[in-house]
């Protein structure tokens, strides 16, 4: 079962978000569970990382300009386009909001899954959450005031709390587990553990489509606007990126295109608490096909070279 769901991981994953359409009650039991479920996905993601390797590529200046543009980079580009397309301004803090976060913690995950550098794509995730709550706070300054919000107060002890718990505290086990056991038994192990990664991250796409499906319920025509956003601003993301990485080989501009479309949503919502409002939460479902769809689209498009 765990081979099968390895190999269609991609497919599983855009199955997962029609799923928790389908069962909003289901997807809202979900959420509150979601935060546990991203520690263990971050902890078996970094145990199957070399950490060493890990550090040195997060010494490279490349990584944090990586970082750079899927942050400060990505807000310029997007809220540009909002603006010219005349996107309505109550969604202005939400498509900020996701523009000032760092990339799924199951990115690596996902690159694993189509045969690429989970490595790498670990320290631009990395990097790129350690960016966010600069440009998180300088967003909610800039774009709140269009929907009428209080300027955004970012909880910087709950943020540093997460970055303890989520990056620092697996990378702790993961240099305890190296230091402990012998390399060709944590490889062994590694072998066993790998597919459960992909399985947790179908909690995410499960989890989040409950406030989607509401106003969807009430008002479908603003549900497909929100759906329609979401897939134009992954679109963008994606081929952007891609074209800007693209000189350095068409692996490491596949992973540059995945790592920023990818966007860790769920941990935007638990810095900022109830701030980024009902608009946020319905954002967070509408993102999650284009986030799932893209690497399945990838992955039946592009051999990796």
């Amino acid at each position: 079962m765990l081979a099968f769901i390895s190999r269609f991981s991609t497919q599983l994953l855009a199955s997962c978000v029609l799923v928790g359409f389908a069962l909003p009650n289901f997807s809202n039991a979900l959420l509150p569970l979601l935060p546990a479920v991203l520690f263990f996905l971050m902890l078996l993601t970094i145990v199957s990382l070399n950490i060493k390797t890990l550090v040195t590529d997060l010494a490279q200046a490349s990584v944090w300009l990586y970082a750079v543009w899927h942050t400060f980079g990505v807000t310029i580009l997007i809220m540009t386009l909002a603006w010219l397309l005349n996107i309505d301004s109550k969604l202005y803090l939400a498509i900020a909001a996701t523009c000032a976060t760092g990339s799924l913690f199951a990115s690596p995950a996902i690159v694993r899954s189509l045969g690429l550098d989970a490595q790498r794509c670990m320290a631009m995730t990395i990097a790129s959450t350690l960016l966010m709550p600069l440009v998180l706070l300088l967003n909610g300054w800039l774009f709140s005031r269009f929907n009428g919000n209080e300027q955004l107060q970012l909880d910087m002890q709950i943020y540093s709390l997460r970055l303890a718990i989520f990056i620092v505290l697996p990378i702790m086990i993961s240099l305890l587990v190296h230091k402990l056991l012998k390399q060709s038994l944590i490889e062994q192990a590694l072998k066993q553990i790998r597919p459960f990664t992909i399985v947790l991250v179908f909690f995410f796409p499960l989890g989040l489509m409950g406030a989607f499906r509401e106003i969807f319920d009430e008002t479908p025509s603003k549900a497909l606007e929100y759906l329609l956003i979401a897939s134009g601003v992954c679109l963008v993301l994606f081929i952007s990126s891609f074209l800007l990485y693209y000189r350095q080989g068409k692996n490491l501009a596949i992973i540059s295109a995945i790592t920023a479309t990818n966007r860790n949503v769920l941990l935007t919502y638990s810095i900022t608490g109830s701030f980024l409002g009902l608009e946020y939460m319905i954002y967070m479902g509408a993102i999650q096909l284009p986030i799932y769809l893209l690497p399945m689209l990838v992955k039946l498009a592009v051999r990796p070279s």
